[in-house]
């Protein structure tokens, strides 16, 4: 049975009697309330692909909050909640690197200087870093202050409440987060000969047909919501390179974000890195990942200058290291 006429089926038997039988009761008074209190939530709601499927704020939302005196039982979505539709879509995501923003940004030994308004309350750091799966105890936080939101993750990217694909595989999706100083991704694509092909593209000045790589061509292939890089998180690889000078510059590293302990020994935090999949700890892992690019590259490079393109990348890392090295505050 094709997918599509499986979800239909699935929709029809399972979920459809559900959602009939709330269309004239609670559903129906969301849409009226909220057309008053929150209008473009509705008007939103109704571009959706979930509106023309029927699926309600009671699917997502549940139907304990009927009033304004009970807003604190409104049930703000996770990607539990997305994965009863969206299951292959959020099991990705969840090998991925997104769902490890959060622990990644908690790791950094440095966060505690940051006013915790800008972690703990979602600005800031932890305004991109959200996207990524908080511990139970960090929900349970948010709900003694009277709030979940930022237990959602997949409206990070499709943002509430189209939820549009159309947007999420937009460059400008990813432009929310990659960019600043500390990590101008967005900076270096939109200046690069793939990011200004496609805003050519969107102006329509190049056909619709021209190759015009986004953000998601190369790091969601084939629309896989699993994004992973060969460096990982902390731009490290095992086994440690055979330049004497860069794996010292690396340890060091690893001591200032206390993966390696003073001896240069490994500490407990490896096994967190290891838990959350931070870096590529093997030589396969990595070269499994970097023959995925290579692969997308291949679609409008020669291999060769792919391979080539990618090995001048690895080359910046070890002087950046370097000099990462000298100005650390914590080395």
């Amino acid at each position: 049975m094709r997918p599509f006429i499986f979800r239909t089926f699935l929709w029809t038997i399972v979920f459809a009697p559900f959602i009939a039988a709330q269309s004239s009761g609670p559903a129906a008074s969301c849409i009226d309330c909220h057309t008053k209190q929150t209008p473009n939530i509705i008007s939103d709601w109704k571009l959706s692909k979930h509106s023309q499927a029927e699926i309600t704020c009671i699917v997502c939302h549940g139907d304990q909050h009927q009033s304004a005196t009970d807003v604190a039982k409104v049930k703000i979505p996770t990607p539990e909640t997305c994965a009863q539709c969206h299951k292959t879509q959020v099991d990705q995501y969840m090998h991925g690197k997104h769902s490890k923003g959060w622990a990644a940004m908690m790791a950094m030994p440095t966060i505690h200087w940051q006013p915790m308004a800008l972690i703990e309350g979602q600005k800031g750091c932890g305004g991109c870093h959200k996207v990524g799966i908080k511990p139970a105890e960090e929900i349970a936080k948010l709900r003694q202050q009277g709030s979940e939101f930022g237990a959602a993750a997949c409206d990070s990217c499709h943002t509430r409440h189209t939820f549009s694909v159309e947007e999420a595989k937009s460059p400008q999706a990813c432009e929310t987060c990659h960019m600043g100083f500390d990590h101008p991704q967005w900076e270096m694509y939109s200046a690069s000969k793939h990011g200004v092909r496609n805003d050519l593209k969107q102006r329509g000045i190049l056909p619709a047909g021209a190759a015009a790589p986004t953000c998601q061509t190369c790091h969601m292939q084939n629309g896989d919501h699993g994004v992973r890089t060969a460096w990982g998180f902390l731009a490290v690889r095992l086994p440690l390179p055979e330049d004497k000078q860069w794996a010292a510059d690396r340890a060091t590293i690893l001591q200032a974000l206390g993966v390696l302990d003073p001896d240069g020994k490994p500490t407990p935090l490896v096994e967190t890195v290891k838990a959350a999949d931070l870096a590529r700890l093997t030589q396969e892992d990595w070269q499994a990942e970097r023959d995925k690019m290579i692969k997308v590259c291949n679609q409008c490079h020669s291999g060769n200058f792919a391979r080539q393109q990618l090995q001048a990348g690895d080359d910046m890392i070890s002087p950046s290291r370097r000099t990462t090295r000298i100005r650390s505050p914590t080395c």
